[in-house]
């Protein structure tokens, strides 16, 4: 065990409480995902055929189209 190891302050409860909820945090943000997801998909299974067109894709194409709208990764 080191120095460091022995002088370090005791975690804050914050930092305790925050681990202990990181699940419930996960599950919510997951289920806020989904329920977004599951939105844009009926509101774009529900749009007719020439406002798919001025946005640019098939009917086809709206799974993919959702994904890339809702994608974390931006």
């Amino acid at each position: 065990m080191s120095f460091y190891e022995l002088d370090r302050p005791a975690p804050a409860l914050a930092d305790r409480i925050g681990g202990f909820f990181a699940p419930v945090r996960a599950w919510g943000a997951g289920l806020v995902q989904s329920i977004a997801y599951a939105r844009m998909m009926r509101a774009m299974y529900e749009m007719d055929a020439q406002t798919l067109a001025r946005i640019g894709i098939a009917r086809s194409d709206i799974p993919a189209y959702v994904d890339q709208c809702l994608s974390r990764d931006r």
